[in-house]
């Protein structure tokens, strides 16, 4: 385990996607093996959630959601992975997570939303390395995924959020709010989930100009992997 420095120098936001991506070869792809290999470690965290460890010792986190998603990481300038969250179109999805765990919940939300499947994105796997943990991460790449639901022309992100170690506190500070009162027990994470909404079109006055920032960064990185959004 790399220890995080007291300065942590350039940190690097990077953006991939599998989305419209031919599906024979997409879990070969050597930045997707990296990727679920950390989410399964940093999950794992020490045996607190030992689904993520294989009974050969090794990591792992084969989600299917990974295979039809936009992918945002941040990386050290030295190339390591620290911190990850996923972002799927939602009709692209063959089973929505929030439809499996709140069937009737998930079709109330829809409906008062307003919004076709087309029109939302279903986040994700934010997940942060420890020792990364105090440098705002979390919140970069959900204000990064704000921004990315922006330029896709999305309507509104939902997703869940942990509530044992205070995660659901940093969706509320960025805009999101909670959908359902009720908690969601989810033993495979070792926690209890709200499910949260976010219109990236209404945050908060003060988070505003990052967004605005990371939407031009993301504009970029967005134009290499798709070309033909370029100008979006």
């Amino acid at each position: 385990m790399t220890v995080a420095p007291e300065d942590p120098g350039k940190l690097l936001l990077c953006l991939e996607s599998t989305v419209g991506a031919p599906q024979s070869d997409i879990e070969q792809l050597p930045w997707l093996v990296e990727l679920r290999e950390f989410r399964a470690r940093i999950a794992w965290n020490s045996g607190r959630r030992p689904d993520f460890r294989q009974t050969d010792g090794t990591f792992a986190d084969p989600d299917p959601h990974d295979l039809r998603a936009y992918h945002l990481m941040v990386r050290t300038d030295a190339g390591e992975l620290i911190a990850c969250c996923r972002y799927a179109p939602l009709e692209a999805l063959p089973c929505s997570r929030i439809r499996e765990l709140d069937p009737v919940g998930a079709d109330r939300i829809a409906g008062e939303l307003g919004c076709l499947d087309a029109e939302m994105l279903e986040g994700g796997r934010l997940l942060v390395a420890l020792q990364w943990r105090h440098y705002g991460l979390a919140t970069e790449l959900l204000l990064a995924g704000t921004a990315l639901a922006r330029l896709l022309d999305r309507r509104a992100i939902w997703g869940t959020a942990g509530v044992r170690d205070g995660q659901e506190h940093v969706f509320l500070r960025l805009g999101y709010h909670c959908a359902a009162a009720d908690l969601i027990p989810a033993p495979h994470y070792d926690d209890e989930l709200r499910i949260i909404v976010c219109d990236p079109a209404r945050v908060p006055a003060a988070i505003e100009p990052r967004i605005t920032a990371l939407a031009t960064e993301l504009r970029g990185l967005l134009g290499r992997i798709e070309p033909h959004r370029t100008g979006a």
